[in-house]
């Protein structure tokens, strides 16, 4: 079985991320739906058990664009990563999960938007276009044990670290085996070389600008309604969470006027929304 060292300066970009064998056919992404200063326990113990199993990467992916383009980046210059596992929940405010398995499946347009994704923002413009196909063919499958948007139960797929565990392991093996529908054995190295790119330029909007009020109120707006408690209670007055969102981004209503987040399990997406707010 084709097995290759990663040239000199993999992974070539930095993020949030734990890097393991080498020469693991995969890596483990975990979606972060908060901020980077309030990573729940829960994500922290999949992405240890990527890298405790064996996965050449584990990390976090946050975002749909520069986030994913660092993610490609340091795939596409190990040739032996051939499968992703995707985990934990989606992020409501960029969906990068769903952007993940959309590029792979759909590829981009001319202007490098991801095909098939309702994200704000799923523009690949830092990278050249052969690095995104590249990526596409290298990887010849997505393990998608992804939760929806908000979900608490750590007994689910996509929350248990001992399924991720368990995915990675199937990755490994010699023989086909079959792992929650998908077919998974250690196919080989990607038999061309690897590509070490460094992203040189900086996203000038999709990140920034989605945490900018004055850009965009609706950006701002979706950015804010991720951390919301989603319920459509109407107690705020407002007939849904998204048009208090946008009435928040809009600097029409304040945060104490929903009182579910008063709450004390909803103390951490508070102080997200509060920094945020601050922004």
């Amino acid at each position: 079985m084709l097995k290759v060292k990663p040239p000199d300066g993999y992974p070539p970009e930095q993020g949030r991320y734990m890097r393991g064998n080498d020469y693991s056919p995969v890596a483990v992404c975990v979606i972060l739906d908060t901020f980077d200063f309030a990573i729940p326990p829960e994500l922290n113990a999949l992405v240890m058990a990527g890298v405790d199993s064996g996965a050449a990467l584990s990390g976090l992916l946050q975002t749909e664009n520069m986030g994913l383009e660092k993610m490609v980046c340091n795939i596409v210059a190990n040739p032996n990563i051939r499968y992703v596992v995707l985990c934990g929940r989606e992020s409501p405010g960029h969906l990068p999960g769903e952007s993940l398995v959309a590029l792979k499946e759909n590829g981009v347009t001319d202007t490098k938007q991801i095909i098939g994704t309702g994200a704000p923002t799923p523009y690949l413009h830092n990278i050249p276009m052969e690095l995104i196909e590249r990526f596409r063919n290298q990887i010849a499958g997505i393990v998608n044990l992804l939760c929806q948007p908000g979900e608490k139960d750590t007994g689910l797929a996509g929350l248990d670290p001992k399924v991720v565990e368990k995915a990675v392991w199937s990755c490994y093996q010699e023989e086909p085996v079959l792992f929650m529908g998908y077919e998974l054995y250690d196919i080989g190295a990607y038999p061309e070389s690897a590509i070490c790119h460094k992203i040189a330029s900086k996203l000038s909007q999709p990140q920034q600008d989605i945490l900018q009020p004055g850009k965009s109120r609706l950006a701002m707006g979706l950015a804010l309604l991720k951390f919301l408690p989603k319920t459509n209670c109407r107690e705020c007055g407002r007939r849904t969470c998204l048009a208090f969102a946008i009435e928040l981004a809009q600097g029409k209503c304040r945060l104490e006027e929903c009182p579910i987040l008063e709450q004390p399990e909803f103390a951490t997406d508070k102080q997200a929304l509060t920094k945020l707010l601050e922004q």
